[in-house]
């Protein structure tokens, strides 16, 4: 699975940057996620495994991103994987029918802030510290082309797993890396 989100990874990169500077790049994604990876990283991963097969229809224009239907999939399943990657801080979301409240209402700054965005339809965007990606996902249903976040936290990059598990949408990644 994480080999699989590496390719992503450098998929995206490969758009973005030469050879020298995509290696480098990847090198730190290697690093945090296979090399030397948070100690709770294998119970995360569990939890991402635990989750119903995707992929799912996806609503990336509704404030709260919706993921599937309910009634698609047994909910306590969902939610059962889904405690698995709390805290939630970025969203909120919906999986199914589970509504995920998160720690910050990034609907709330969308409404705010996407009025004054250039169109992004065609355009390449990065996210500096976009935890779950919440942002990333509503840049790419406003048409943005591809879309790369970035966030320190390894929990959060999985949270981004759990989206990608159904969105299964190459031009969006979220990288393990901060800005140093």
């Amino acid at each position: 699975m994480l080999r699989d989100y590496l390719q992503q990874c450098e998929a995206a990169l490969r758009e973005l940057y030469a050879q020298p500077e995509r290696d480098a790049l990847m090198a730190l994604c290697r690093e945090r996620l296979l090399d030397k990876p948070h100690g709770d990283l294998p119970r995360w991963l569990a939890a991402l495994n635990a989750l119903p097969q995707g992929p799912a229809e996806c609503d990336l224009s509704a404030d709260t991103l919706r993921i599937g239907q309910p009634g698609e999939v047994d909910p306590a399943e969902v939610k059962a994987a889904l405690q698995g990657l709390i805290p939630w801080r970025k969203g909120p979301f919906d999986f199914f029918g589970v509504h995920i409240d998160t720690e910050w209402h990034s609907d709330w700054k969308w409404q705010r802030v996407a009025p004054h965005l250039s169109p992004l339809a065609g355009r390449r965007v990065l996210d500096v510290g976009c935890g779950s990606g919440y942002h990333c996902w509503r840049m790419r249903g406003a048409g943005a082309e591809l879309v790369v976040g970035i966030d320190p936290t390894p929990l959060f990059v999985v949270q981004y797993f759990a989206l990608q598990h159904y969105l299964q949408d190459p031009s969006v990644a979220v990288l393990p890396m901060g800005v140093s």
